[in-house]
């Protein structure tokens, strides 16, 4: 009987790793085009240490395509045209996400929000243009640690993405602090 169940608990364990790898590599193919295409942002030691730990204090709006893959998480922020999904600090307790030591958990899955900020592209609904910001918010922004090279290939990539100008409208009227400085406008 002994036997048996020991069989039975292994065989169950494989079928579970089968099925997590199986999940990790769906959840990874799946991930937004856009996401990947920001998968050479890193802060690193920028953010090591930071007071202000944006993961406490704001959240990330979701694209549409990365709603379901956060759903467990996912909260509604309402606006004047629609609805976003957002995952993040949310009623005074910090990104479910962040870990004991101040870190992300899923850092290398997180949303393209999250792995743009403090780069924020808004929609200028005046000129219907796409107004790309350094959120000053972030102190390393703040005080010049982010550097120009960096924001420079950020934009650029921006600039070829297809964002769905809709989401952004939404997006755009999402409540946030705004202390932001322009970096560039484009149609």
């Amino acid at each position: 009987m002994f036997y048996c169940s020991m069989l039975l608990r292994y065989k169950c364990f494989k079928i579970f790793i089968r099925v997590f790898l199986y999940l990790k590599v769906l959840y990874v193919s799946m991930d937004s085009e856009l996401s990947k295409a920001l998968d050479f942002v890193d802060f690193g030691d920028i953010c090591k240490g930071c007071s202000v730990n944006c993961c406490k204090r704001f959240y990330a709006v979701l694209l549409p395509e990365e709603e379901n893959r956060f759903k467990e998480y996912a909260f509604t922020v309402k606006t004047s045209i629609g609805d976003v999904k957002a995952i993040g600090a949310k009623d005074g307790k910090p990104c479910p996400f962040l870990d004991s030591f101040g870190r992300c958990s899923i850092y290398l899955y997180r949303s393209f929000d999250c792995r743009l900020w403090p780069i924020i592209i808004y929609y200028d609904f005046n000129t219907d243009e796409k107004v790309v910001y350094l959120d000053l918010e972030c102190p390393a922004a703040a005080s010049g640690r982010i550097g120009d090279d960096f924001i420079k290939s950020v934009v650029e990539l921006i600039k070829r993405c297809r964002i769905d100008k809709e989401w952004l409208k939404r997006y755009t009227l999402a409540p946030w602090p705004n202390n932001l400085k322009e970096i560039t406008r484009f149609k």
